[in-house]
């Protein structure tokens, strides 16, 4: 695997069965409220969905009148390599990233992210399971390993783990995972302060 893999070919056919028989990339509109005011405070108005599955948050209200481009390396007819973008979103993806080439992915991000983005980083087990007998996050890491990480290529600007939903029954035991996901708000390295 080369030094620029974005995904191995063996991970791609997984994905690709996941997105075509799970119910994959299909949340990403629920959070199309907490991203628009970073989408309006960043003044563009055409936005890359890095990691689109299915699309859905393209079809978000908050979106209409906003030009988002997708892409996503296992959904064939939105696999080309994208074009940088003023705003990127990231949404429940980089847990799904190889570790192997995950510094690939964030060069990636750091290359199509022209001004701003913000990304959703999942911090608990996925409730499916891959083909090969994984769980789908394959990826999983703490909060704060994220935000060191996520700093190594972005300036951060906004930081906020989210916590678990009370009332819930997880399959997990109570109080192993203490945030459900985090959501990091990110510019480019070096970019001034508004």
């Amino acid at each position: 695997m080369g030094a620029s893999t974005l995904i191995s070919a063996g991970y791609l056919a997984i994905m690709e069965h996941s997105h075509a028989e799970d119910e994959w990339g299909t949340t990403a509109h629920l959070n199309a409220y907490r991203i628009l005011p970073w989408l309006i405070n960043s003044g563009s108005n055409t936005l890359l969905d890095y990691g689109a599955g299915k699309g859905s948050f393209k079809n978000a209200p908050e979106m209409q009148g906003y030009t988002v481009h997708e892409y996503d390396p296992a959904i064939p007819k939105i696999s080309k390599s994208p074009a940088p973008c003023g705003f990127v979103v990231c949404i429940d993806v980089l847990e799904h990233v190889e570790p192997e080439c995950l510094r690939s992915v964030m060069e990636d991000l750091k290359r199509v992210g022209i001004n701003e983005g913000y990304f959703i980083i999942s911090l608990v087990p996925a409730y499916l399971t891959l083909i090969d007998g994984r769980n789908a996050h394959i990826m999983l890491r703490e909060a704060s390993w994220w935000e060191n990480f996520v700093g190594q290529y972005f300036k951060i600007t906004g930081f906020r783990p989210f916590g678990l939903k009370s009332g819930v029954s997880y399959p997990w035991p109570d109080g192993r995972y203490p945030y459900a996901n985090v959501h990091i708000n990110v510019k480019p390295l070096g970019a001034q302060d508004d």
